[in-house]
C-alpha cells in the first residue's frame, strides 16, 4: 500500500514538474502568464463545425475551372454531406438557398461543408454559377439530385443547359 501511495504522489509531482516547465518565469520565480490569441471563424462561434477544405472549396468558381467541374465539386459535396447526415432524405429542402444554408451548417449536426462566405452564394438566392446565375437543384429521388446551370443563354431547361448528376 505504501508503495502505490508513493507511486500516486510521484506521479502527481511530475505532472505539477511537467505543467511548470512550460511556463516561462522571472528570475525572481514568478510565471509569465501567456496570452494566447484565439481567432474563431464565423462558424465556430456559432457552434458551427466547418469540415475543411474540399472539392467545392478548392474548384467551386475558380478562373481555371468551369461551370461542368463546379458543379460536379458541387456534388461531390452533397454526396458527403449525404452520407454523414442520418436521414438526409427526410429534410425539407426544397430548393437552392435551403439547400446552401444545410451545407453552410443550418443542420441538426451544426457541420459545413461550404464555407459562410463565398462570392458565388447569395443568401436569398443561394449558389451561383459562373455566369451569376442561380443553380437549379431538381431532387429526382430522396438521395439523388440534377445539378443544373442555367448555360450560355441564362435559361433554365434549354439546350444549352450544363447538368451533372
Amino acid at each position: 500500500m505504501r508503495t502505490f501511495s508513493a507511486g500516486v504522489l510521484l506521479l502527481i509531482l511530475g505532472f505539477i514538474f511537467l505543467s511548470r516547465m512550460d511556463q516561462p518565469t522571472l528570475k525572481n520565480g514568478a510565471v509569465i502568464q501567456k496570452k494566447e490569441s484565439i481567432t474563431q471563424s464565423a462558424e465556430e462561434s456559432e457552434g458551427i463545425r466547418f469540415l475543411g477544405e474540399n472539392p467545392f472549396t478548392r474548384e467551386y468558381g475558380e478562373s481555371n475551372g468551369d461551370i461542368k467541374r463546379d458543379l460536379e465539386a458541387l456534388r461531390d459535396v452533397v454526396i458527403n454531406c449525404q452520407s454523414l447526415m442520418k436521414n438526409f432524405d427526410a429534410f425539407h429542402l426544397p430548393g437552392n438557398p435551403e439547400i446552401m444554408r444545410f451545407l453552410q451548417g443550418a443542420n441538426p449536426e451544426n457541420l459545413a461543408w461550404i464555407p459562410a462566405e463565398h462570392p458565388l452564394i447569395k443568401p436569398d438566392i443561394g449558389l451561383l454559377d459562373r455566369n451569376g446565375k442561380p443553380v437549379f437543384f431538381h431532387r429526382l429521388s430522396g438521395l439523388q439530385i440534377e445539378y443544373r446551370s442555367a448555360g450560355a443563354d441564362g435559361k433554365h431547361w434549354t439546350d444549352d443547359d450544363i447538368v451533372v448528376r
